[in-house]
């Protein structure tokens, strides 16, 4: 697939192109409040990635089919094996790389993983209100809006609110065969 994407776990290797991903403020600006508001060191970065267990989570680095160009990071985390859930999150770093429709071919990736390798159930994600493209990428892939959390994130000087998705494995079979 000539514009298609591919997620392969996160390795050391990665630390340089994280590192200046994770302190683009404009990059991170919708991100946790963690992402968004620490500096990142590359000693941090390459503890993360050390220190990463497969029980709560999964990180991954977004490449491009055609030409194996790293574009970005996304991941399954929270994992809750007892209850089948997790969230997802993802970014792309490169700026070139936006808008280009990767977003909703990354969360097909999350979710053909989360539900048929980790055999999850319920996969939750949240999006800040002003980030447009990442509501339009999680809607597109079969998620549906369950909550607002009021006035959460305080980014630019003023109080966004975050919404709350969520899909279930029963929600992406049905979008699956609809060709969602």
């Amino acid at each position: 697939m000539k514009n298609g994407v591919y997620l392969r776990k996160v390795e050391l290797k990665d630390t340089e192109i994280l590192f200046k991903w994770f302190n683009d403020k404009e990059n991170v600006k919708y991100m946790s409040t963690i992402m968004r508001c620490n500096p990142h060191s590359k000693e941090s970065i390459e503890n993360e990635i050390n220190n990463s267990d497969d029980n709560y989570e999964r990180l991954f680095m977004v490449c491009v089919n055609s030409d194996e160009k790293t574009i970005g990071y996304a991941g399954i985390d929270d994992i809750d094996f007892n209850d089948k859930r997790a969230e997802i999150f993802f970014l792309i770093g490169e700026i070139e790389e936006k808008r280009k429709g990767y977003g909703k071919k990354i969360v097909k990736l999350l979710l053909d993983y989360a539900f048929n390798e980790l055999c999850l159930n319920s996969l939750f994600a949240t999006a800040t209100i002003e980030n447009k493209p990442a509501i339009s990428v999680l809607e597109k892939a079969g998620f549906s809006r369950i909550g607002i959390r009021r006035q959460y994130n305080y980014i630019n000087r003023k109080y966004l609110d975050e919404i709350f998705f969520d899909i279930t494995h029963e929600d992406y079979e049905i979008s699956k065969r609809n060709n969602i």
